[in-house]
């Protein structure tokens, strides 16, 4: 097998205190045949000036300046222009280990298989973190993935992320994003700040043939940020969980492979639960604001179908995560339960 070209897409926004490192960290990989697309999102810092600059040093890099239109449409820019035989991303404030694609592509000359996956490092200030997955190691062919993983595509069981939320720790054959027999290619949903990789990873898990899972090798170095997009509060943050879930249903409603429908409403419950958790523990708005935005979302038709559905009290969660859940569907409580957060916020703060 030749050494076959991998396109390593990093979105770059803000990002001058971190990039330096993660750009080194992909040049610094031990497989050569790299094509690094840096998609400099609309950054007024200095993020261009150091895209262009390691530009200018290795032809291997490719930069791209485009007004800030968000990280799903920059990840788009950098699929459309890709010419790698395999494609990956790498956030703008992450690192990478040394080994990383050489092993991953050990994997893929080993297993002939389309997509690869590896384990994460979480990173917090001095605090490093090793974060796995609920699934089992190794290889799936494409009926171990029906039988094995499609009942976790889009959420877990006990309402959290799937293993392929993060797109970044997964190394895929550049077919799926080019177009097919039936005219489609993978691609991110426009517009969507958060949870944007959720839709992607279950698309590309959906399709692909083979799936090999690097099991407890932490090869990815995930910085967690608290100011980070997805660490703060944002008041719309619902309008693009609802989007989202829209085109989860669109896409997975009907299909014919699997049913998905319990997990569809269990995707839709992780959005409610982090939608409104986030409403009633911030501390940027009222408890009149708290109460408005939070029954906004529990009256919406969708939510309200969804709890009608769902079997709560079976959930494999915990008695606290039921009762939180039990409260949010008969949308009772709430002012004595941000209450209670507040009193906790409180107590913790004072340790």
């Amino acid at each position: 097998m030749s050494m076959k070209k991998i396109s390593i897409i990093v979105p770059v926004y803000q990002a001058e205190k971190y990039l330096d490192s993660c750009i080194c960290s992909i040049l610094s990989q031990t497989y050569k045949n790299l094509e690094v697309i840096l998609i400099d999102d609309g950054s007024t810092d200095r993020s261009g000036r150091i895209c262009d600059k390691y530009a200018e040093q290795d032809p291997r890099i490719r930069v791209i300046h485009k007004q800030n239109q968000g990280v799903s449409i920059a990840r788009n820019c950098g699929l459309d222009v890709a010419t790698g035989d395999f494609c990956t991303f790498v956030d703008s404030d992450d690192t990478i280990e040394k080994e990383m694609y050489s092993s991953m592509m050990e994997v893929i000359r080993n297993y002939s298989c389309d997509v690869v996956m590896c384990d994460c490092v979480k990173v917090s200030g001095e605090k490093k973190v090793p974060y796995t997955h609920n699934i089992r190691a190794g290889y799936y062919n494409r009926e171990q993935l029906r039988k094995e993983y499609f009942p976790h595509l889009l959420i877990m069981p006990e309402v959290e992320y799937p293993a392929t939320i993060s797109n970044c720790l997964i190394l895929f054959n550049s077919k799926y994003i080019n177009l097919n027999s039936n005219g489609q290619r993978l691609r991110y949903m426009a517009g969507i700040r958060y949870s944007e990789d959720l839709l992607f990873g279950a698309e590309l898990l959906y399709h692909a043939d083979s799936f090999y899972y690097m099991k407890a090798r932490y090869l990815y170095h995930y910085r967690m940020e608290p100011g980070s997009v997805s660490h703060s509060f944002v008041r719309d943050k619902w309008t693009d969980y609802l989007a989202l879930y829209k085109a989860i249903r669109n896409e997975f409603g009907n299909s014919s492979a699997y049913n998905f429908s319990d997990q569809i409403d269990k995707t839709l419950l992780f959005f409610v639960l982090n939608s409104v958790g986030d409403i009633l523990r911030t501390d940027a708005i009222d408890e009149k604001e708290k109460k408005k935005l939070s029954r906004k979302i529990l009256m919406n038709d969708y939510v309200v179908d969804m709890f009608k559905r769902l079997n709560i009290r079976r959930l494999p969660i915990t008695h606290r995560q039921k009762t939180e859940i039990l409260l949010f569907k008969y949308r009772i409580g709430l002012g004595a339960y941000m209450r209670y957060l507040s009193r906790k916020a409180t107590s913790q703060n004072k340790r």
